[in-house]
């Protein structure tokens, strides 16, 4: 089966560019506004975007800047699941310090809201001053960290079997107790028994997105769906991707994991899932576009020009393998040309990141995803289809569900 391009969005705040919310003109409260968020991802989805992103972080870009304030990535993502039904809904939730548990769960929430679009952007943190909001000693190795919260949290979603719930009013049961596990994970610096406190997801498993590099490899099963690499150019960038595609997370099993009771069905699941979980690569793109009668170097000069001092941003940030992501600048043309090359040097897809959210959406919507459909490179995601069938990734098998 050939696997569209996907193109994914971020759509956190202004933009991505730290100036983004000057030059939007916006107040603080539109910029923060669910009607503002709402319609700009009925735009993507109009437009055919396969999934959007919502960037977090729990430092505000700029400290004391109201216009750099955000709310939490997974309430954006849910609150937006009910005026959506085909787009993917990937928030950003970092793997370093929240409790894995949480996250578990707040996620596998999230894909019911949406009936099985939700993803996961895994992110790491490196701040010293992030560690001190928490009230946490600063984590040395994020890569580990995220290896084991990753692995927890897919061990947790497997926690309830997909048929758990089985509502028996003639015994006034509400679930098969015998069909939900405990994980007993043993971390580096933490661990779990679980289970979830949510049935499992309708995707079994949300996708699991991450920059290449931020997530260290497992030893039981691919930890990660879509990884996301950069580029100086389009050619380091493939490079990059196909690179990433051919070494996915480490796929032999391991010790930590299940209950021993459990341990040798839930192997015996686990290499059916490895099986066809080659995992997808994408580009992400700093973009700017030509809009509203100006040239994009015009545009992002003054961007430039205006971005605070001591802003934090992940624009134009270095990656942990050291690079950035590509950026393009120019006109809506020039952009499908290049996306159109990625695809046809194989790469899996795209996520953009636009410097300006309202500015270079409009473009986005009329001049570059048009001709990318037109062109066939691209195919907007069928509603009612899950975010796993739309990028082409199997519903993977719960590793507690006994073999017949």
């Amino acid at each position: 089966m050939t696997i569209p391009f996907f193109v994914g969005l971020d759509v956190d705040g202004a933009g991505a560019h730290p100036a983004a919310a000057t030059a939007s003109g916006q107040a603080p409260a539109d910029l923060l506004s669910g009607a503002r968020l709402a319609r700009s991802v009925r735009q993507a989805e109009n437009a055919g975007v396969t999934f959007v992103t919502f960037t977090d972080a729990l430092l505000p870009a700029v400290t004391g800047h109201a216009s750099s304030g955000r709310l939490d990535a997974v309430t954006r993502a849910a609150f937006v699941a009910r005026t959506t039904t085909a787009i993917g809904l990937v928030p950003q939730v970092p793997t370093t310090y929240p409790e894995p548990f949480h996250v578990a769960a707040q996620l596998a929430s999230l894909d019911h809201a949406a009936a099985g679009r939700g993803g996961w952007l895994a992110g790491v943190t490196r701040t010293p001053e992030t560690a001190a909001a928490y009230g946490r000693a600063a984590v040395d190795d994020v890569e580990r960290e995220a290896r084991d919260v990753v692995q927890v949290v897919r061990d947790l979603w497997d926690t309830w079997e997909d048929d758990a719930v089985i509502r028996d009013v003639a015994t006034g049961r509400y679930v098969d107790r015998d069909r939900i596990h405990y994980p007993r994970f043993e971390g580096a610096s933490f661990s779990v028994t679980g289970p979830l406190i949510t049935p499992r997801p309708p995707q079994g498993q949300l996708v699991v997105l991450a920059a290449a590099g931020d997530v260290a490899p497992g030893s039981r099963e691919p930890l990660v769906d879509v990884a996301l690499v950069g580029g100086t150019g389009a050619a380091d960038a493939t490079a990059a991707a196909l690179e990433s595609r051919a070494r996915p997370a480490g796929s032999a099993l391991g010790t930590a994991g299940p209950d021993t009771s459990q341990r040798g069905t839930a192997q015996a699941s686990d290499a059916r899932a490895v099986d066809g979980r080659a995992p997808r690569a994408g580009v992400e793109v700093e973009v700017v576009l030509d809009a509203d009668g100006r040239r994009a170097a015009d545009r992002l000069r003054d961007l430039d020009a205006a971005t605070p001092g001591g802003v934090r941003s992940p624009w134009g940030a270095p990656a942990p393998s050291g690079t950035s992501p590509l950026r393009y600048v120019g006109d809506g043309a020039g952009l499908v040309a290049l996306l159109t090359s990625l695809a046809a040097s194989g790469v899996d897809g795209v996520r953009l990141l636009p410097a300006v959210l309202d500015t270079d959406l409009r473009a986005l919507v009329r001049e570059v995803l048009p001709a990318l459909r037109a062109a066939r490179v691209v195919v907007p995601p069928r509603p009612g289809a899950t975010l796993r069938e739309t990028l082409g990734l199997p519903r993977p098998a719960n590793r507690y569900a006994r073999v017949a």
